[in-house]
């Protein structure tokens, strides 16, 4: 052990910013490489950036067709008039107009009326209100119950039990066997704890099914109707393939893409002897480094596309999941010459359009499941037999996961363990055999 100074070569992967670039290029969407490049462009003045027509869609097509007002003879003035949808508030508030509420309560309640959330349900506690406006708890147990009486049936409950109780009384049900079980057992149901059910309530397991039945009809979100709607969440497809006469056309979707242009107004001032055109080159030059990585990009996502439709090509003339075939990123980057990490960023979050609709490009990747014959198939394949299997069960019986697992092996030669099993039928959101067991006369 001493100290000194020695030399040492070594060999070392360097992310410079041109390489960080083309990263983050590539495994951004569509719907987002406008947003992206705008920013590029805040820093470069010689960026320009036409953002994507595909994007943008024209409101009204008549403006200005005919005549000043852009109206045909037979349309109506209002006929474009946006009219907004009624909020639960509004809903509820003139309701209330008629509940014989004391002038001094008029705020309290409007309180209450605007702490029910979307989903129809009170946010608020009668102790916590009656110390908000330092009135008793009696007094806003009074309004809350007032509140309770407007429609839709069930507005105002504090949870889900009180809520599906206040429908069940308003269908004069309130002396059942499903108020019963709502009202003391309602966990229990949840957990599908039905012979136990039975033995506690002295019934039979049947008449426990049928009272579960009757609760399904009941409506646990009745505020949902007057939510606003969320804004919709549009996909844009990234690249599109289309058949035509047994043959594929693979296209990166341009007008969904942003165009990237080159500032000319300042060119003249490039490649000259000052402060300003030394920038102005560097600039030059970062602008070329962005053009030259969205091609990479858009070259780097026809190649995988072309791949993908190359193996999948049953899928793409059936559009049965079932028929994919299994793939990985390995295999695809080894035959388009890439590195398994470039397919897996260049797949996140794109679209892929087919005639069938939008489907996510990562999605034509799954697992290899190997069948008795040394074959294989994809595991979308072995989810839809799981599914299938369970369609089919006897509900009374219903099958377990190890003996499904056997039963995709006898039937259909897949070889997968039971945790596999539990595993894709948790995917597909199927329940335990012990939760879709029903009790049927």
């Amino acid at each position: 052990m001493e100290m000194g100074l020695f030399q040492q070569q070594s060999m070392s992967l360097v992310m410079t910013t041109e390489l960080r670039q083309a990263i983050a290029i590539l495994q951004v969407p569509s719907f987002e490489l406008t947003s992206y490049l705008q920013e590029q462009a805040l820093e470069n003045p010689l960026i320009e950036i036409a953002e994507p027509k595909g994007m943008f869609t024209t409101l009204k097509k008549n403006v200005r067709k005919n005549g000043v007002n852009g109206r045909s003879s037979d349309q109506q003035p209002f006929e474009h008039l946006i009219i907004e949808k009624e909020t639960l508030f509004d809903y509820l508030y003139k309701q209330s107009i008629l509940l014989p509420i004391q002038e001094q309560d008029q705020k309290l309640f409007q309180y209450l009326l605007l702490s029910v959330d979307e989903s129809g349900y009170l946010t608020v506690s009668a102790e916590e209100t009656a110390k908000r406006y330092h009135t008793t708890v009696e007094k806003c147990e009074e309004l809350i119950g007032l509140l309770q009486t407007l429609e839709p049936v069930g507005i105002g409950a504090r949870d889900l039990r009180e809520c599906l109780l206040l429908q069940l009384q308003d269908q004069n049900l309130d002396h059942t066997l499903s108020y019963i079980i709502v009202d003391q057992y309602l966990e229990q149901l949840a957990e599908r704890k039905i012979k136990w059910l039975a033995t506690q309530l002295n019934v039979t397991p049947q008449e426990v099914e049928e009272a579960a039945d009757l609760l399904q009809t009941l409506d646990p979100r009745p505020g949902a109707a007057y939510a606003p709607a969320s804004d919709q969440a549009y996909l844009y497809p990234d690249v599109s393939v289309t058949e035509e006469n047994g043959e594929f056309n693979i296209a990166v979707n341009e007008k969904y893409s942003p165009i990237l242009k080159l500032n000319e107004s300042y060119g003249t001032l490039l490649n000259g002897r000052s402060a300003t055109s030394k920038f102005l080159d560097d600039s030059f030059q970062k602008f070329n480094w962005l053009k030259k990585a969205l091609d990479q990009r858009k070259e780097t996502l026809l190649n995988i596309t072309k791949e993908i439709v190359r193996v999948q090509e049953k899928y793409f003339l059936t559009f049965n999941r079932s028929d994919l075939i299994p793939l990985t990123l390995k295999e695809v980057a080894d035959e388009i010459g890439v590195h398994e990490s470039t397919v897996s960023r260049a797949v996140k979050n794109k679209v892929l359009q087919t005639t069938k609709g939008a489907v996510e490009l990562k999605s034509f990747f799954t697992a290899k499941i190997f069948t008795q014959d040394g074959g294989s198939v994809s595991a979308t394949s072995a989810k839809s037999e799981i599914k299938k299997l369970v369609e089919n069960e006897d509900k009374s019986k219903p099958l377990s996961d190890q003996i499904l697992a056997s039963l995709l092996e006898k039937n259909s030669g897949l070889t997968i363990s039971r945790r596999t099993v539990a595993k894709y039928r948790e995917e597909l959101n199927i329940p335990s055999s012990s939760k879709r067991k029903r009790y049927t006369s």
